[in-house]
């Protein structure tokens, strides 16, 4: 097995795994305190990160190499970014250790990002059919976990199923919204294994019911954003291969989505309101439909007019942005979230960097088709990244990364390959 598929391996299957059993509670926060550390700064996939950063370094990758493919542009942006997105964390932030750690983290994602590059490009791309079958082995693996967990209780609470916070109990997920982000975009890379497979490509028979297993969970989870992530990625399917297998999705997919969002519904955890998609009133407004974020992003801003060109410091809006008299660690918008972090001059070279780096992507899967669902799965997680946590996260930056890395790293078809 090469380094890129050990790689592939542990994206998809090991690390969510290892999560769900190192992260288990049955409240908003593990225990010991400790531990809830690890859990917020995503050690596991940090660690994993850092360790596959130093097998890219032992096979040879040059930094500096890399680099020196890139435009000047995207060059100038990555000096830009790095020279100043730290600043607000060490020299404005209320609680500089904490946005430190957060803001070193990013330094890891970085040279993460350029060692995937170095293995996968090594190894000649990563198989996505392989690579699916992760996706879908580590989802299903979940299902174990989270069912043991939800069914097999501490003495201690047994009779109190009523009180318990469910939405905060998914193993290794800091919220079920979380975990139906994660199963989004394995729904979006399934869907495009499913273009390829309707459209040519091979047929294995596992998987329209590992998409049935996917669409599920994610219907199960109640979240909305993971709907909303995979519509964009089908639009970004279509700019990358043209139009969609529409009597495939119609006749198979469609309808596989639809007895999810059935079957999801009796599955509530104890009827718990945050395991619905919709809830009586929530159309009633804007805030009510966006469960307060528009009222949360208009106070984060508030706060980043006071520090406009260097933000507030890593995680800031962890104490500085209350709502309804709660705190969370990033605001549910990557924008503002970088915008409150490290101020308007990292946050446009970070976007011009997330941009570029999305735009040669694209181009690389019109080039080869094999990365239409790896293309498609970067497109959900950054349209959700807009309400939610993608790009705050690890496991869903590390993910990002490896996604970037292997459009990027991947070589283009032949044209007769092309021509089939």
């Amino acid at each position: 097995m090469s380094a890129a598929e050990m790689l592939a391996v542990a994206v998809g299957l090991i690390l969510p795994l290892a999560a769900a059993l190192l992260f288990r509670t049955y409240t908003l926060v593990v225990s010991p305190p400790a531990w809830e550390v690890a859990r917020q700064l995503g050690l596991p996939f940090v660690l994993a990160e850092i360790g596959f950063l130093l097998c890219a370094r032992r096979q040879g990758m040059e930094l500096w190499t890399i680099l020196a493919e890139w435009p000047r542009w995207l060059r100038w942006a990555l000096w830009v970014f790095v020279g100043s997105f730290w600043i607000s964390s060490a020299f404005v932030s209320q609680r500089p250790a904490t946005s430190l750690a957060f803001t070193l983290i990013w330094l890891v994602h970085l040279l993460f990002a350029a060692a995937a590059f170095h293995l996968v490009r090594a190894a000649g791309g990563v198989d996505p059919w392989r690579f699916g079958g992760w996706l879908s082995a580590g989802l299903a693996a979940m299902v174990l976990a989270i069912a043991l967990h939800f069914l097999i209780l501490p003495a201690d609470l047994i009779g109190h199923q009523g009180v318990i916070d469910w939405g905060s109990a998914v193993p290794g997920f800091i919220s079920s919204r979380l975990f139906g982000a994660w199963t989004g975009a394995v729904a979006a890379f399934l869907a495009g294994l499913i273009w390829l497979r309707e459209t040519g490509g091979r047929r294995p028979g596992w998987l329209y019911p590992a998409f049935a297993l996917v669409a599920l969970l994610m219907m199960w989870s109640g979240t909305r954003a993971a709907l909303m992530g995979c519509g964009v990625a089908m639009l970004g399917g279509w700019a990358v291969a043209g139009p969609p297998p529409v009597r495939a999705m119609m006749v198979k997919a469609l309808p596989i989505l639809a007895a999810a969002a059935l079957l999801a519904i009796p599955l509530a955890p104890y009827g718990h309101p945050q395991f619905y998609m919709y809830m009586p009133g929530d159309g009633a407004s804007v805030a009510g439909f966006s469960s307060g974020r528009n009222i949360f992003w208009a106070s984060a801003l508030r706060v980043f007019v006071q520090h406009p060109l260097f933000g507030t410091g890593a995680a800031s809006s962890w104490w500085l942005v209350p709502l309804d008299g709660f705190y969370h660690v990033q605001p549910h918008n990557a924008v503002v979230q970088f915008l409150l972090n490290w101020g308007i001059v990292a946050t446009v070279a970070a976007l011009a960097l997330l941009a570029g780096a999305t735009w040669f992507a694209h181009r690389a899967a019109r080039r080869n088709r094999d990365l239409l669902p790896m293309v498609m799965l970067l497109d959900c997680l950054l349209a959700m990244s807009m309400v939610d946590g993608m790009l705050h996260f690890v496991r869903f930056v590390m993910l990002i990364a490896f996604a970037l890395a292997v459009c990027l790293a991947t070589p283009p078809k032949p044209p007769a390959a092309l021509a089939i």
